[in-house]
């Protein structure tokens, strides 16, 4: 049997009729950005998480930065001098988005159970497991929309949340997208500024750097579609990743939403060979800590973070997404079982 790590066409024709509707009421409107889609899905973002505010933009990388620059301690249309720490082991996006931000990663290693870095002034909730983030300026939640920590939502307990709408996400775009959340009204002002070119729309002054970064009318469309599905999808996902626990002697949380199942083995390239020779489709979150990519060589020794360089060889991510059926699950522990 062959089984896809993710089909998202899955989800779109689950889902046809409506896609449809709202692309064709998009395009009847003759509005294309900054019109009522976004002005709705904003708003109703906002009301899932239960916070004041929304801000959506280009993508989660987007999101990262003008959120690092919205709550930059010096001048926020730069960030320059400000320093960041964050997790060893996360994607490049996160780590890209703050040197655009003008801010210094300082890498800290991973704890071995959550697989997250605790108290990091740059929060990444890794695999859809929040970590205690009170004390963070920016929470990064591309993999943990909908994740809580001690009942709290993912991007609502630091000054702010970005998310990604990236396709794979727990909510996806047909395209990317970004959206930043907070309760804080000057931290939500600055992100719409930097968003569209730092203009300010009473005045029409430019008082710092903005950018383009815009979460299109289309996009906002699709995901107003997809959103009031998220928890149903969440609950899911929670099943699959039960299961694989249960029968591959793996990890499950409740309180995680499984954007990304991963499955630690010491020979992770064997056993990734053997799955994809059978039509089962793996990918590995992610297969170098940050430290380990030439450009980041810098921010940290061979050795120095121990449980993000060990997470790094042995990861492996299995396929795991609401649309995932009965017998796809039976071929992935199947096969699991017989490579270990």
């Amino acid at each position: 049997m062959i089984v896809p790590y993710c089909d998202l066409a899955r989800e779109h024709a689950a889902l046809r009729d409506e896609l449809h509707a709202a692309a064709c009421r998009v395009l009847d409107s003759g509005r294309s950005l900054y019109g009522p889609e976004l002005e709705a899905f904003e708003r109703e973002i906002a009301d899932w998480h239960g916070v004041r505010y929304a801000v959506g933009v280009a993508s989660g990388t987007d999101a990262v930065e003008i959120a690092l620059r919205a709550t930059s301690a010096g001048d926020p249309s730069t960030g320059v001098g400000d320093t960041a720490t964050v997790t060893a082991m996360t994607a490049p996006a996160t780590i890209n988005a703050a040197e655009a931000a003008g801010t210094t990663p300082i890498l800290v290693d991973i704890d071995p159970v959550t697989r997250n870095a605790p108290r990091c002034s740059l929060q990444v909730h890794l695999y859809g497991l929040a970590e205690d983030a009170a004390h963070a300026d920016v929470e990064d939640v591309a993999h943990a929309m909908g994740a809580t920590h001690n009942g709290r939502l993912a991007g609502t307990m630091g000054k702010c949340g970005a998310l990604s709408m990236y396709p794979s996400k727990i909510l996806g775009a047909a395209g990317d997208g970004g959206v930043i959340i907070t309760n804080d009204a000057e931290i939500a002002e600055a992100c719409r500024l930097i968003r569209h070119y730092g203009i300010d729309k009473g005045s029409g002054d430019i008082k710092g750097r903005g950018q383009n970064s815009r979460l299109s009318e289309m996009q906002a469309a699709i995901l107003r579609v997809k959103l009031p599905h998220v928890k149903e999808w969440i609950a899911r996902r929670r099943e699959i990743a039960a299961r694989y626990a249960s029968e591959l002697m793996g990890r499950w949380n409740s309180e995680h939403v499984y954007h990304v199942y991963v499955y630690e083995h010491p020979e992770r390239d064997r056993i990734a060979a053997q799955l994809a020779s059978k039509g089962i489709g793996v990918m590995s979150h992610y297969s170098r800590a940050v430290h380990q990519y030439t450009r980041w060589a810098h921010l940290g020794e061979p050795g120095q973070f121990p449980n993000a360089e060990r997470l790094a060889r042995e990861c492996l991510s299995l396929p795991c997404y609401p649309f995932l059926t009965e017998a796809e699950q039976d071929a992935v522990i199947e096969a699991v079982k017989e490579a270990t």
